[in-house]
């Protein structure tokens, strides 16, 4: 039960709230003591409350420990006396709660002792006493005895009693001893009152109710009374012992405690001790004891913040306050100031505490002159010496600033304020916060202040001061408008000692920093003192918080200007400046104490923050001609910063002015002026950041001034030193050369007309000359060393390198560490960021950082932000590419390259070279880096400063150079740069190359370099690469041809693949929205609409003409070529604008978009509009709504799915006007159209004007992509090629041919050939000329400027321009890039001048000449086939055709000059010499020149005609090369004839190539064998049917007469089992392969004459026909052939006769010979140039009756059963096509067979072919005249011919079924005869007699 209701107590204790428990700030609430230490509490309170069980096993431990404890007054522990409880035996109390209950216990029995002497209950009590202290230290201060009131009220009687006792009637100083003997702790004596007094102060520590109890007893009265007699009356010794200390802490606690409750407040009033105790601590100082004094302040402290109502009554009574102030105010003067001060705080302790309640003590404190009191204090620490503020001097300061808040009201002030004040100053006329309302104790300050000198009192005042102003801004303004404290300190500041005088000018500039309150009225004062300076010292400070102020707000400018202040200044720096020039500009002594300097200085520094931001300021001091007095104070190193800040404060309304005193101080400087020169350098880089700085830098020859100051340095970095730089280290020399580059780059940055005046003037030779003469580079290696310099380990990284030369401890020698920094800088300047680093030691610091992130380990160095870290090749993609900025710098890296090479360290120089060649090709990886290369002349750079590196194919710099020179040549290079190039690697002059075509084709025998003949496996596989020295497989020693020949290949090898061309690249303008936003080109005066009576002067444009109309009346034409280099987002992404028009009508404002061409990325579409819409910026435009924006003024076309990023296409706008205001426009991607709509024309006017004055006119202008206007930033970059506006709609057809014609086109169109065409052909115009509006293309361009437009063209286009461009129309430096309008020379109305590039970053020009195109005018095909005739090996002759396939692929005009010069025949030549050196990848790039590589794949149309005709179809050349290459251009030959789509046009060009008797004349060639006759016989049929062509027929015509044999030579007896016999030509006449082949030609003629594809009309048949003759077709059914052969012409010869037409011709009589005269139709010529011939005898034509020779040649033919069919095929006018898959076994199956397969509506409707009846009865009538066994012999001869005597049989037999047939009409018989048990079976095979007929 004890522990639960230990618990409930707990819980109740915790419940209730502290103050009614009574515990105070000193005695803290157990419950609130146990939550805040959360985690001691919680354990301790469970062990409280699981006493019985913890503590049962220690009882008895617990009290012989805690006796032992009282015998030790210094334990932690409480201390307690001997006597111990008595407790009953056997009994012990269990823990804290037992001690409870036992105390209970024991005090119950106590209060029964009632009759009891008091001297048994005191010691009954006593005995108590240590029990209950003990339970209170177990419970943690925790008391659980419900007797607690009882006990307080026992103990504390008992304590007053004793000290009733120890000081009744004695004197004060026996009864302090007294009073200290009971309550000090005594050790073995008796320990009454220690007891007492202990058990006192833990009852005051309780609850208000025991507290209450305590008060009860009067004890109060009595402490405070010992109070008294312990501070009043001083003990003996100096400090008291740890005991001692304890008991004076429980006995101010107690009392502090008492204080603390109101009742117990009540019993210290009770009595005189408090007044006499308050007036002892302020008169009796000398007598006091310094042991008791804190405790004594401590109590009289708590008694005042008790405040209350009795207390200040009881003062008043007892006139404390009164008294207190007249001993202090009779002491101040005695006593120290530290005491008396803390009196003083005493009482306005009282003052304050009670001020809330009642003013009574404050007005009594005024009353008793407190003010003065407090004055007279406070001047007493005036002249201490003091290092630091008396704390009691703080206090009573707080307690003064407190008593300027007291009062009943506000001061009443009046507005004051002057103007102009700062921007956030604001007047709160409302007394927000803590106000001053007692002015006179701010006096008591204010006069502290004016009669103190002492630094800490006048500082501590002054921040009082500034601490009233962060109560309210409002207490500045009621004291300066009452006592103007500020005004007041200002006159006698400088008196004060230098602490205060600055502590004053900061509380000045709090005003205006913090208060933003311009004290205009102070700052005067300020200004006379400076002006007056009566102390030069004060002087200095003032002007120093001058300076600090005026660079706070550009107001003070002119409040400092306005007040004559800065006349003042003037003023006197016009005095210094004389005494400086007069003392010769020589420095005084450096003394940090040599005030008239600094006051000087900082004059200065106060000029210059006047000067900026005002430009008035900078007039004033231009107008007081201080110019040349600033310029003097340039030499003192002291003045000069602030006199470079005036000066370029100066450069704003004069910047030429500025730059000619930089410029001519940095050239009159001595090379010992090095820091005058920097210094000089760092203002100049602040001035170029601004235009007008760079224009003025510009035009003062600020670069030359840079350049001189690099001349000036000439050989500083050598090492070591020349005599002549003895005045400047090679250190200070680099860090001169840094800033000198610094300014350099910072001129050039993003400054067109620096960059190109820079260009212009060649200053980057110049200044690469200059570098080259610093003294750190060396003289150009000599060509033997470079030869055993083979790099063998790969290079550090170009960033590892520079990271150890600007490192402090870096191992490189001091040349070479200045050679790499060089370098460092120049390559920030190229991609322009040197001038952003503003000092040489922060990059020194950079680049010792380490890198953070993923970085290779290899690359552990970054130069922080001032340099780029170049990864590896590898690791590099082109969006990560360093833009270049300044090209020429990367030239100046290249000329400096080979100047790295020391011959000192010639290992780490060489690595150094290799590293720098390295990071310059990785510079120029992307395409744009490339290219700007390109322009900046980086190719003639390579070409002159590293010539001998690249014509040494040993030297370690030549790969990483060979590899820059093809990239940047593979963009653009001048011819003659290109000859140069090609010269290097070729030793025999190109001239020759015609007495190397005359050696001999043996391999090696052309180069002219014998023992060169290797192989290279790398070039075979990757021909445009070097394979690098060591490598496996690479060679010892290539060829030169082989170099130049793979570095043409890298040159000419296209970048990006397109699938539709491979044509160069032409030159373009790229816009890219990244940096600004927007890039155009401006297209000014396309059309000028003028009114009846507007003057012509207004139009621009150029030509004599008319203004040409517009809208056009015929429609119009746009055709431009594109690439979408980048794209940009999708959603809200930039449009790429192909065209935008717009017109403005005179006299309005607004201009109106009226035609517009462009791709919008949302909907990935292409939008034509002729919509009138406002032109104005994107954030006024109108959202468009998604639907029709105007009903017939939109088209909008899906396209984005054709469209891919890198590729060249063509789009074309067709608008065809039609009647009224329609039209339909057509738009064409690549010549396809993919979309065409009917919309509504152009309108008129612009805009909603629908009439115009006569005096008015309509400018119309165009742009091509985003204008400024229409900003907008995006990753979208796209390439602009030739562009054109035609003013009439063209032709599909047209559109053809101007897609044909390619992206470099750069015509009119005015007179243009065909592709293919031969140069001799006439050109026709496919545009008439007044049509053609504009063309643009960047090949007819150049750099221009506004003043030249103006003088060239005109005046208006001029100013529209300069508009446009936004800048001055008379502008002469602005290089301006105009593409001419290449139409301007045409006849017709004024057309635009061109177009005009506008924009900085947006748009950039590139005039791309890339190798292939360049080679055109060195030679061009002449030294392309000069490499194939130095081949000397495989790999060489590859490379060699490889650059050929490169160049004619994408270059069309280097297939016009092969044609030209008959390149295709000498190459065949060539070829032919170096058959040994062809192989099948040789062969597969012809075929790819040819245009058929990719068979199957892609298009295998013939594209290249003269490789074709001259070298694929050179046979002669393929049948001698090994690996079978002819059987495979055979195989490739058939494949292309016969693709489906490419078949006919192949055909055509083969035809055109004279294919066919080409392979006509192979079939004579012994070398042929059988095996590709076959082929060539599919080829021929293949082209035949692709291209039918007569002539083509006679040739193989020709060839099959030559086949047949004569007369002589009977072909049946000759076998045809050896036919195919390889060791047989395929042209002998002894052999049955003649027959053969001769077979083969007539089935493949046969099969081109029926392909049912090739459409032959009758008459193309009949011309065919008559062209072979009759008698061709006759000679192959002669009767010495072989049957086969008769067989076939008689196929032949009858499917011609199948037409009616021919067959009456044939029948009547056809001349013979028309092959034979056909066929050498073309040998006249070649027979007239003989020398003599004799004369050929006129011939008469010979006419030939066709089908009586026929019937006497079948004569001889009738054994063959084939013959029948074909002639009854005939007779039943079948087609002979059918006759397929018919039996072989007899012919009575075939005529079966024939019956079967004959069309029988045919014959009904034709009839029978009475000419095939008479073949067949002449056959059996032949048959028929011989005897029966002429027929047997015949038939025993003739092989497979057994039953030859049945065949008259059968023939009749058929011949009856017809003529009965016939006779029906075709009735039973007919039928009947086609079952197979028919009529004619029957009777033919019935028995007969041997006589019958």
């Amino acid at each position: 039960m004890s522990a639960s209701l230990d618990r409930h107590t707990l819980r109740f204790l915790e419940e209730l709230p502290s103050a009614e428990l009574g515990w105070t700030n000193t005695a803290p609430c157990p419950t609130t003591w146990i939550r805040q230490e959360a985690v001691t509490g919680l354990c301790i309170l469970y062990l409280i409350l699981n006493s019985d069980r913890l503590y049962g096993a220690m009882e008895v431990a617990g009290i012989s420990n805690a006796e032992g404890r009282a015998e030790d007054p210094g334990s932690t522990n409480e201390d307690l006396p001997t006597a111990q409880p008595n407790l009953s035996p056997g009994r012990q109390p269990h823990g804290p709660t037992g001690l409870w209950e036992t105390l209970e216990q024991k005090y119950l029995e106590f209060k029964q002792l009632v009759f009891r002497s008091p001297e048994e209950r005191q010691k009954s009590l006593l005995g108590l006493l240590p029990l209950f202290l003990k339970a209170w230290e177990h419970s943690v201060g925790i008391i659980c005895f419900p007797s607690l009131q009882r006990l307080a009220e026992d103990v504390s009687n008992q304590l007053a009693q004793e000290i009733q006792g120890a000081l009744a009637g004695k004197p004060a100083e026996q009864a302090r001893v007294a009073a200290q003997q009971l309550l000090w702790w005594k050790g073995d004596v008796d320990q009454a009152g220690y007891l007492l007094l202990k058990s006192v102060y833990v009852l005051t520590g309780t609850d208000s109710e025991t507290l209450g109890s305590v008060v009860d007893s009067g004890l109060p009265a009595l402490l405070l009374q010992c109070l008294y007699l312990f501070f009043v009356f001083p003990v003996e010794k100096d400090e008291l012992f740890e005991s001692d200390l304890q008991v004076q802490r429980m006995f101010v606690q107690m009392l502090l405690n008492i204080c603390s409750d109101s009742q117990g407040l009540e019993g210290l009033l009770s009595g005189s001790e408090l007044q006499a105790l308050l007036i002892a601590t302020t008169c009796l100082w000398e007598h006091s004891c310094c042991l008791w004094k804190e405790p004594t302040f401590c109590v009289l402290r708590a008694i005042s913040k008790a405040q209350s109502l009795s207390v200040i009554q009881y003062l008043q009574d007892m006139d404390c306050l009164k008294i207190s102030l007249q001993n202090l105010s009779r002491l101040a003067d005695t006593l120290p100031a530290p005491e008396v001060s803390e009196a003083v705080s005493l009482l306005l302790d009282f003052v304050r505490d009670s001020y809330p309640i009642s003013s009574a003590l404050f007005l009594e404190f005024e009353n008793g002159d407190g003010y003065p009191l407090l004055l007279k204090v406070l001047l007493r620490y005036d002249g201490l010496t003091q290092n630091e503020v008396d704390p009691h001097l703080e206090e009573l300061l707080g307690q003064v600033m407190w008593l300027t808040t007291c009062g009943t009201s506000e001061l009443k002030v009046f507005d004051s304020i002057i103007y102009p004040q700062l921007e956030g100053f604001k007047f709160h006329h409302e007394a927000a916060g803590v106000t001053i309302k007692n002015l006179q104790a701010f006096q008591v300050l204010q006069n502290v202040f004016h009669k103190a000198s002492d630094p800490l009192l006048c500082t501590q005042v002054l921040s009082a001061i500034r601490t009233t102003w962060t109560w309210n801004a409002r207490n500045f303004f009621l004291l300066e408008w009452t006592l103007q404290p500020l005004s007041q300190f200002v006159e006698i500041v400088h008196l004060k000692p230098a602490p205060v005088q600055a502590q004053f000018f900061q509380l000045l500039e709090v005003l205006v920093f913090e208060l933003s309150y311009v004290p205009h009225e102070i700052l005067r004062k300020v200004q006379r003192l400076i002006k007056e300076s009566p102390e030069p010292l004060c002087t200095l400070t003032a002007l120093q918080s001058i300076h600090r102020i005026a660079g706070g707000d550009p107001l003070f400018a002119d409040i400092f200007r306005d007040s004559g202040f800065l006349g003042l200044l003037l003023a006197q720096l016009r005095r210094q400046a004389k005494i400086l020039r007069k003392s010769g500009n020589k420095e005084a002594a450096v003394d940090g104490q040599d005030l008239e300097r600094e006051l000087t200085c900082v004059m200065l520094k106060t000029v210059a923050t006047l000067l900026q931001r005002s430009v008035r300021n900078a007039v004033v001091l231009k107008d007081h001609g201080m110019v040349p007095f600033i310029k003097i104070f340039l030499d003192d190193a002291c003045y000069r910063g602030a006199s470079l800040s005036i000066l370029e404060q100066l450069s704003v309304i004069n910047a030429e002015e500025y730059m000619s005193i930089i410029v001519g101080a940095l050239c009159s400087s001595t090379q010992g002026e090095l820091p005058l020169k920097l210094d000089l350098l760092k203002s100049l880089l602040r001035i170029l950041e601004t235009p007008k700085g760079r224009a003025a830098f510009r035009v003062s020859s600020g670069f030359n001034g840079l350049l001189s100051l690099l001349s000036d340095l000439e050989g500083s970095l050598q090492e070591p030193p020349p005599r002549m730089c003895g005045a400047i280290s090679p250190s200070h020399a680099l860090d001169l050369t840094f800033h000198t580059l610094c300014a350099m780059s910072a001129a050039l940055y993003l400054d067109p007309i620096n960059s190109d005046f820079f260009r212009r003037k060649g200053l980057f030779e110049k200044l690469a000359e200059d570098i080259c003469l610093l003294g750190c580079f060396g003289a150009p290696e000599e060509e033997a060393a470079s030869l055993h310099c083979r790099a063998h380990v790969k290079p550090r990284p170009f960033s590892d390198l520079l990271s150890t030369a600007f490192s402090s401890s870096s191992p490189f020698p001091a040349q070479v560490r200045s050679c790499l920094q060089i370098l460092s800088f120049l390559d920030s300047m190229a991609r322009g960021s040197l001038h952003l680093q503003r000092d040489l030691e922060e990059s020194l610091r950079g680049r010792e950082e380490p890198i953070k992130g993923d970085q290779k380990e290899e690359v552990d160095r970054n130069p922080k932000c001032n340099f780029k870290q170049w990864p590896d090749l590898e690791e590099r993609t082109e969006d990560g590419d360093v833009a270049i900025m300044h090209p020429g710098m990367v030239c100046i890296v290249v000329q400096l390259l080979p100047l790295l090479y020391h011959q000192d360290h010639p290992q780490l120089t060489r690595e150094i070279q290799c590293s720098v060649a390295s990071h310059i090709q990785s510079l120029v990886k992307s395409e744009k880096n490339r290219q700007l290369m390109c322009e900046a002349g980086l190719l003639r750079t390579l070409m002159s400063s590293c010539h001998q590196v690249l014509a040494s194919n040993n030297h370690p710099l030549h790969l990483g150079l060979i590899r820059i020179f093809e990239k940047l040549a593979s963009q653009a290079i001048e011819p003659d740069v290109l000859r140069q190039f090609l010269a290097l690697g070729i030793s025999l002059p190109l001239s020759t190359a015609t007495k190397i075509l005359s050696s001999s084709g043996r391999p090696g025998g052309g180069s002219g370099h014998p023992g060169t003949e290797v192989a290279v496996p790398g070039a075979t596989e990757s021909p445009t690469l070097d394979p690098p020295p060591g490598s496996p497989g690479a060679p010892r020693e290539a060829t030169p041809a082989l170099h130049t020949a793979l570095s043409l290949v890298s040159m000419t090898s296209p970048r990006n693949l397109q699938p539709q061309r491979a044509a160069l690249a032409p030159s373009f303008v790229e816009f890219e929205m990244t940096m600004d936003g927007y890039g155009c080109l401006f297209i000014p005066t396309l059309s000028t609409v003028m009114g009846a009576s507007a003057e012509y002067s207004v139009s621009g444009g150029i030509g004599t003409g008319a203004p040409r109309m517009f809208p056009p009346p015929g429609g119009l034409t746009f055709s431009c070529w594109f690439l979408l280099s980048r794209p940009g987002a999708v959603s809200k992404g930039h449009p790429l604008r192909f065209l935008t028009l717009v017109r403005h009508l005179s006299r309005t404002d607004q201009a109106f978009v009226c035609f517009s061409v462009s791709f919008c990325p949302d909907s990935l579409s292409l939008v034509v509009s002729t919509e009138e819409k406002e032109l104005q910026p994107l954030d006024v435009m109108e959202p468009e709504d998604d639907a029709e924006p105007s009903a017939g003024r939109q088209l909008q076309i899906r396209c984005g799915q054709l469209l891919a990023c890198g590729q060249w296409y063509h789009l074309v706008v067709v608008v065809t006007k039609e009647v009224k205001r329609n039209c339909t426009v057509s738009t064409y991607l690549d010549g396809q159209l993919i979309g065409s709509a009917k919309m509504l024309y152009i309108q008129a006017l612009p805009g909603p004007f629908l009439s115009m004055e006569p005096s008015s006119f309509v400018d119309v202008y165009g742009y091509i992509a985003t204008p400024r206007v229409w900003k907008q930033k995006s990753a979208l970059t796209w390439r602009l090629g030739p562009t054109y506006l035609f003013e009439e709609a063209i032709s599909m057809e047209t559109l053809e041919i101007i897609n044909k014609l390619g992206p470099r086109y750069c015509g009119n169109f005015q007179a243009v050939q065909a592709q293919g065409e031969d140069s001799g052909s006439e050109a026709t115009p496919l545009v008439a000329e007044e049509g053609v509006s504009f063309g643009l293309n960047v090949a007819s361009s150049c750099i221009t400027t506004i003043v030249d437009i103006r003088n060239a063209y005109n005046e208006v286009d001029s100013r529209l321009i300069a508009k446009e461009m936004n800048i001055s129309s008379r502008d002469s430096a602005m290089p301006v890039f105009l593409l001419r309008n290449c139409a301007g020379h045409l006849s017709g109305s004024l057309r635009t001048l061109g177009a005009v590039a506008v924009g900085q970053l947006g748009v950039r020009v590139f005039h791309c000449s890339p190798a292939a195109s360049s080679l055109d005018f060195i030679g061009g095909p002449a030294l392309l086939l000069g490499l194939t005739s130095l081949a000397a090996d495989e790999p060489t002759m590859y490379a060699a055709v490889k650059v050929l396939h490169s160049v004619l692929t994408s270059n069309a005009m280097c297939d016009r000059l092969m044609r030209h010069l008959s390149g295709y025949q000498i190459m065949a030549f060539l070829l032919r010499k170096k058959t040994s050196l062809l192989n099948h990848r040789i062969f597969q790039l012809l075929l790819s020149i040819i245009g058929t590589a990719e068979l199957g794949f892609g298009s295998s149309a013939i594209t290249n005609v003269g490789i074709f005709q001259h070298i694929l179809c050179n046979f002669e050349l393929w049948m001698s090369t090994a690996d079978n290459l002819d059987l495979t251009l055979f195989s490739h030959l058939a494949e292309i004839f016969r693709s489906p789509r490419e078949g006919p046009r192949n055909a055509e060009v083969a035809h055109q190539a004279q294919l066919i008797p080409k392979l006509v004349f192979l079939f004579s060639e012994p070398s042929l064998s059988p095996s590709k006759v076959p082929t060539i016989i599919a080829i021929l049929g293949h082209q035949l049917k692709g291209h039918f062509s007569i002539q083509d027929l006679l040739r193989i015509g020709l060839f099959v007469m030559y086949t047949l044999k004569p007369a002589s030579v009977n072909e049946g007896q000759i076998s045809m089992e050896g036919a195919l016999d390889p060791s047989m030509p395929a042209g002998s006449q002894t052999s049955g392969k003649t027959i053969w082949l001769r077979n083969q030609l007539l089935e493949m003629l046969l099969s081109v004459i029926s392909y049912p594809q090739l459409h032959l009309s009758s008459e193309l048949k009949e011309e065919v026909f008559l062209h072979l003759g009759p008698d061709w077709f006759l000679l192959l059914i002669q009767g010495h052939l072989h049957p086969s052969t008769t067989v076939l012409g008689l196929k032949l010869l009858l499917h011609f006769l199948s037409a009616p037409s021919l067959r009456r011709r044939f029948r009547d009589g056809l001349p013979a010979g028309s092959w034979v005269e056909n066929s050498t139709a073309g040998v006249d010529l070649l027979m007239d140039n003989l020398k003599s011939h004799p004369p050929a005898p006129e011939q008469s034509p010979c006419l030939l009756l066709g089908f009586r020779v026929l019937s006497e040649f079948l004569v001889h033919h009738v054994r063959v059963p084939q013959v029948y069919l074909i002639v009854s095929t005939f007779f039943l006018q079948t087609p002979l096509t059918e006759l397929r898959d018919e039996p072989r076994d007899s012919l009575d199956a075939m005529l079966q067979w024939l019956l079967q397969k004959h069309h029988e509506e045919e014959v009904l409707r034709n009839g029978l072919c009475l000419e095939g009846a008479l073949l067949l009865l002449e056959m059996l009538k032949a048959t028929m005249s011989q005897s029966q066994r002429d027929l047997a012999l015949l038939a025993s001869a003739l092989p497979g011919s057994s039953d030859f005597w049945l065949f008259p049989l059968t023939a009749s037999a058929f011949l009856l079924l017809m003529k009965d047939s016939s006779r029906r009409e075709y009735g039973p018989p007919f039928t009947a005869a086609r079952s197979p048990r028919g009529p004619l079976y029957k009777w033919a095979h019935a028995p007969r007699n041997a006589d019958c007929g």
